[in-house]
């Protein structure tokens, strides 16, 4: 079942919600290259979720399970908890091993690259339209697409650090993504991404290449 574009957009980044929608400005093209030499790239946190989801999620504000919780049930309070990692102490079931085989899936990667001038960004990838299957079949390669219900969809959104600390919000639609591992049960994961965007609110490309993350 796929998650509602606009609402997602409207509660995962809010940062949106104050660009202009109609395009009244021209800009020239710029173009990133995210690996640069003194360029760093972090797995600020990763995320499964149940459904197709067109656009990626803001992780500090989720709006979907995270299916790589653990649940346990605790004996104190006397009811099942849901929490981050494994519990050493007792039993747990991941949420992701309860899911059907078929069943599709979103990967939503929240990055923060760091230029040459030691300037942060954020980037939110979602990968949409896997299965469990596909983890068992690394590598997996995802790509841009207008159709939100394909399978195995490339999604993008970059906010990238102005002047005055001014965020321009890049939207993409053409690029992809490349899972070259992933281990649900450690959130352990490696890959890389390229895509072509439109900045939001004005007539200006951008360009982003040699994307690489690892956790």
């Amino acid at each position: 079942m796929q998650t509602l574009p606009v609402l997602i957009l409207f509660v995962c980044l809010p940062t949106l919600l104050g660009a202009q929608v109609t395009l009244v400005r021209e800009a020239p093209n710029d173009s990133f290259d995210l690996s640069c030499p003194a360029c760093t790239m972090i797995v600020e946190d990763v995320s499964i979720t149940k459904g197709q989801h067109a656009v990626p999620m803001n992780l500090r504000k989720p709006v979907s399970v995270n299916l790589l919780m653990w649940r346990y049930y605790d004996d104190i309070l006397k009811k099942d908890v849901l929490m981050a990692n494994e519990p050493f102490w007792t039993t747990g079931v991941q949420l992701l091993d309860e899911v059907a085989p078929d069943e599709l899936l979103s990967v939503h990667l929240n990055l923060i690259w760091t230029d040459s001038t030691g300037t942060a960004h954020r980037f939110y990838l979602v990968l949409a339209g896997l299965s469990k299957r596909n983890f068992a079949q690394m590598p997996v390669e995802t790509t841009c697409d207008p159709d939100t219900y394909m399978p195995l969809r490339f999604a993008a959104i970059a906010l990238i650090t102005g002047k005055a600390d001014e965020w321009e919000t890049f939207d993409s639609f053409e690029g992809a993504c490349f899972l070259r591992s992933f281990n649900h049960k450690t959130r352990s994961l490696s890959g890389a991404f390229e895509f072509i965007a439109n900045r939001v609110g004005m007539e200006k490309k951008g360009i982003f290449q040699n994307g690489r993350f690892s956790k």
